[in-house]
């Protein structure tokens, strides 16, 4: 990495990333977690965290894909964005295509001209060059998600269009209503997409260890209302809980199965500990409060998807957002009570876990 490399590297830390040993060159798997674009967990945007080293991300260009990802206002996943730098040329800024794709992000000619930047500022928009490759990535595929987000009836989630878009074009997005089906070209664009969404939870640091415990340094950002503190804390505590159709969640740690949480009764007892009445089933949740941008979650938000049981109208499950993209939700029988991260259901391949709305309970 050059110097501007670094010292923008150095500015992508102080956003908030958590940065170990790795420039050490230690052959460890390490860690980069991330907080949210203000480096206080208040922002919606999930974008989670990279794994660095061995197995992940290569260190150079990790604060690279940070800061594209960062830098998109839509949600955009840098695990996303390095499985894609993956697939598309396993990290190699050398790469090249018999079509004449060019570079680390495999750029097509015309396509770099209109979405080629100059990253690091030396007067040169190189294909070549990680530092400007990158970044024209991450905006490339920022416009893509936007667009995937405009045609919610569309076959895919937002990512897997932009993905689509990035491979195929989005013409061929609009010609087939979503991702091209396994038919077209022999299935590349389709199983580019399912590789890529597939390799991201590899590349994904995880925020949350095994046993549920929270990421080191976690905590409500400042201006939280006290209603959403209490919330917050109360669903955190039944962690461990095993989920129960039905259950109160009065006791949700105990022996009797009635007492345990499913998912809404969990919201409902979350806020009644804060002092705040919502009704008991996800039907009636999804109408309390005010809806907000899905890219734009506060602690306490009610997070919908449709769930086993439910549809996008009707959403039958439900997690609480607590900040630092992450969701403590009541899964599902045989599950206990956990916690998991914001981007796995934004960006769900599958539209039983992918999100459907957000409900802010207390306004601030």
């Amino acid at each position: 990495m050059t110097g501007k490399a670094v010292r923008r590297g150095l500015l992508v830390l102080g956003l908030g990333f958590v940065m170990t040993p790795v420039a050490l060159g230690l052959s460890v798997v390490l860690l980069i977690a991330t907080f949210g674009e203000d480096g206080d967990g208040s922002v919606g945007n999930p974008v989670g965290g990279l794994r660095i080293g061995k197995g992940g991300v290569p260190a150079q260009y990790a604060p690279l894909i940070l800061r594209a990802a960062a830098d998109c206002g839509e949600g955009l996943s840098p695990a996303v964005l390095a499985a894609q730098i993956k697939q598309e040329s396993n990290f190699d800024p050398k790469a090249g295509s018999y079509a004449g794709a060019q570079g680390i992000a495999q750029f097509m000619p015309g396509t770099w001209a209109t979405w080629g930047v100059d990253g690091n500022g030396d007067g040169r928009k190189d294909v070549w060059d990680p530092e400007d490759a990158i970044p024209a990535q991450g905006r490339f595929m920022c416009s893509l998600l936007k667009k995937g987000k405009a045609h919610p009836q569309y076959n895919g989630s937002p990512i897997e269009l932009a993905l689509a878009g990035y491979n195929a074009g989005w013409g061929r997005v609009d010609q087939f209503k979503g991702v091209p089906p396994p038919s077209f070209a022999a299935g590349q664009t389709y199983h580019y997409v399912k590789n890529i969404m597939a390799m991201s939870a590899r590349f994904a640091a995880p925020v949350a260890s095994e046993d549920g415990t929270l990421p080191a340094g976690y905590e409500l950002p400042e201006g939280t209302p006290d209603e959403v503190r209490t919330a917050v804390a109360w669903a955190l505590k039944q962690r461990g809980g095993w989920y129960q159709l039905g259950g109160d969640c009065t006791d949700a740690l105990g022996r009797n199965p009635a007492h345990w949480c499913d998912c809404s009764s969990l919201m409902q007892q979350a806020y009644r500990a804060a002092g705040v009445s919502i009704p008991r089933t996800t039907y009636d949740q999804v109408n309390v409060g005010t809806q907000v941008d899905i890219d734009k979650p506060k602690p306490g938000d009610l997070v919908f998807n449709p769930g086993s049981d439910g549809s996008d109208a009707r959403p039958g499950h439900v997690g609480m957002y607590i900040g630092n993209g992450l969701i403590v939700e009541a899964p599902r029988t045989g599950v206990k009570t956990r916690i998991v991260t914001y981007e796995s259901w934004r960006n769900s391949t599958s539209y039983l876990t992918r999100i459907t709305e957000v409900r802010r309970v207390v306004d601030w």
